[in-house]
């Protein structure tokens, strides 16, 4: 079954200094800050139009990541797809897991672990919202939200 996704939503990193990250990421590559996370010592940059890359501070337990390798990735999938999404892969006898994510429009993903135990993502939130400033529901301290 082809599940409808569309690309890579996001890419987490884990870097030793947050700071010089921040500094590579965005004065280096010119790459804008999106969003901040100062309770997880993480900020987000935008990778062209469709990709965002998260740049964190290490740490374990965060959707079942392993912290030290990789925290999880995730993959944009249309609304209208996801339910279908999540009987398709609990019928393969996949341990799926759902959250809701209110501050980004209601939107919802799905977490399965790959065979390695890599965190997949797939998320319905379209994160090119963030380039958007007349988006209604990008997130609170978005460059999209801060400019309406």
């Amino acid at each position: 079954m082809d599940l409808g996704v569309t690309g890579v939503s996001e890419l987490v990193l884990e870097v030793v200094d947050l700071e010089a990250s921040e500094r590579f990421y965005a004065d280096v590559l010119g790459l804008p800050v999106v969003e901040r996370w100062p309770e997880r010592e993480a900020i987000w940059v935008m990778a062209g139009d469709r990709t965002r890359i998260g740049l964190w501070r290490p740490q374990v337990g965060l959707a079942r990541g392993r912290g030290g390798i990789h925290v999880h990735y995730a993959m944009h999938i249309p609304e209208e797809r996801y339910d279908a999404a999540i009987e398709h892969l609990r019928a393969l006898g996949q341990d799926v897991s759902e959250h809701a994510f209110p501050g980004y429009g209601g939107s919802r993903a799905l977490y399965v672990d790959d065979p390695d135990g890599n965190v997949v993502e797939l998320w319905t939130w379209d994160v090119a919202r963030h380039l958007r400033s007349d988006s209604g529901d990008a997130p609170p301290g978005s460059s999209a939200s801060a400019a309406r």
